[in-house]
């Protein structure tokens, strides 16, 4: 399945997300072309409000939030979004929480069926912002217009710390800085138990 016609498919499930796709991502985050931008903001979006998820894009305006998070929609499997969140204190709060159907193929009536939080400890939490760091992760830029292909997954990075708003999204990446923290996130720090077979 390509991935134009992978976000169609998604927004017949969508309802009512294009006139509130805002929410969740600035303009043309995606795609320089409004329409594709519109789609896939729309796809990602619903994806976030089907996981019950909080929009990182709106926390931006609170200066003292910090928060970290990966959404990872693969076509033949459930979608995942793993959420660090930066207590005053120091200690990180991860959520994991995984939807029913498979991103590829979104049900009629998707819905949460796992939801796991729990705290990390200090040492656990530093050693995630130092990966973060060393992956020059507030400067690296956003791939707009990217190449697209069959079958595979999207890979959304989202940040939010002292008012600023960072947001990395690739296509089925197998190197590079958002390969690296979107297995940071699902292996290092959520300890998620996934076949070698379905990590794409």
């Amino acid at each position: 399945m390509t991935r134009n016609l992978f976000v169609s498919i998604a927004l017949l499930f969508a309802g009512s997300v294009l006139c509130a796709q805002e929410e969740f991502f600035p303009k043309n985050a995606f795609e320089s072309d409004s329409r594709a931008d519109q789609f896939m903001s729309a796809w990602f979006s619903d994806e976030l409000r089907i996981l019950g998820e909080p929009s990182l894009f709106q926390m931006s305006k609170a200066p003292f939030d910090e928060e970290y998070r990966f959404l990872w929609l693969r076509t033949f499997h459930h979608p995942i979004a793993i959420r660090l969140e930066l207590r005053s204190d120091g200690v990180g709060i991860l959520t994991t929480k995984v939807a029913s159907g498979s991103a590829g193929f979104p049900q009629k009536k998707p819905y949460l069926i796992e939801k796991v939080s729990r705290p990390l400890t200090r040492e656990q939490t530093q050693r995630f912002l130092g990966r973060l760091d060393k992956l020059s992760f507030w400067n690296l830029r956003q791939d707009v217009d990217q190449r697209t292909g069959n079958d595979g997954s999207e890979w959304i990075i989202e940040g939010v710390k002292g008012g600023k708003y960072q947001m990395l999204s690739r296509w089925t990446p197998i190197e590079g800085a958002v390969h690296e923290l979107g297995l940071t996130f699902a292996f290092g720090s959520a300890q998620m138990s996934i076949p070698k077979n379905e990590v794409y």
